[in-house]
Order: structure tokens, then sequence, then C-alpha cells
């Protein structure tokens, strides 16, 4: 199966399962959940849906159990919708990539309220918004 096959087809699957968890799935304890990303093996045989939600660890631990069980529902679910032969297996994996950028922002922005405590002043800004002297 070519790239851009592939591509389109995660990026319809991602939908179709973001529309799944949020107007088929009836269950309480699945909070805030957000499908970041999907990907496929080029064999079309595992799809890997990247998920995240928002909240503390309790809420994140209820959303993976829901998933977890809600995971053939949602594989058949979106079974439906796919014009392929066959339907890839789903797994669910919490991405932890939010969660490492909201923690990165938050030591950014203690280690510059330390420096402004200390007196130092600002280091220069960088990138593209830099002015050049």
């Amino acid at each position: 199966m070519n790239e851009r096959r592939i591509a389109r087809l995660q990026e319809q699957l991602k939908q179709r399962l973001a529309e799944i968890l949020l107007r088929d799935l009836a269950d309480p304890h699945l909070g805030l959940v957000t499908i970041t990303r999907v990907e496929l093996d080029p064999e079309f045989t595992v799809c890997k849906a990247y998920w995240s939600a928002l909240g503390d660890e309790r809420a994140r631990r209820d959303s993976a159990a829901v998933l977890r069980r809600a995971r053939g529902y949602c594989q058949r679910e979106m079974g439906k919708g796919l014009h392929t032969r066959t339907v890839p297996a789903l797994e669910f994996v919490f991405d932890d990539g939010i969660a490492g950028a909201i923690r990165m922002d938050t030591l950014l922005r203690e280690l510059r309220a330390e420096r402004e405590a200390r007196g130092e002043p600002p280091p220069p800004p960088e990138g593209p918004e830099a002015p050049r002297s």
C-alpha cells in the first residue's frame, strides 16, 4: 500500500474513532479523551490509536480501562466506514507527548521565575521573532 493511501486512511480512522468515542460510547468513566494520531502498519493489520486525556492519573486510568473494554466495539464500528478488504486490529496507546510538553513548559516557567527572583536579566530571545542587529 502506498504512503499517500496509508496517510489518508490514518486520518480517516482518526476522525472515525474520535466520532465513535464522542457519540457512541456512553460510559461515565470515559474522560475527555482525544485521539492524537493513528498509525497503520504497511500490511494494514494493526492500527495503533494514540490518545490523551485531561485530568489526573486516576482519570487517565479510568479512561484506559474504558478504552480497553470498548476496543472490540470501536474496531467493529471503525470497520463499517472503511472500504477495505480487512479491518486492522485496534490497539489504544496512551500518548504521553502532551503530558511531556506540559511538564517542559512548567519547568521553563519555574526556571524563568527563579531567574527573575535572583535579579538576573532575561536571556535574549531566540527563534524567528528575535530582532536582528
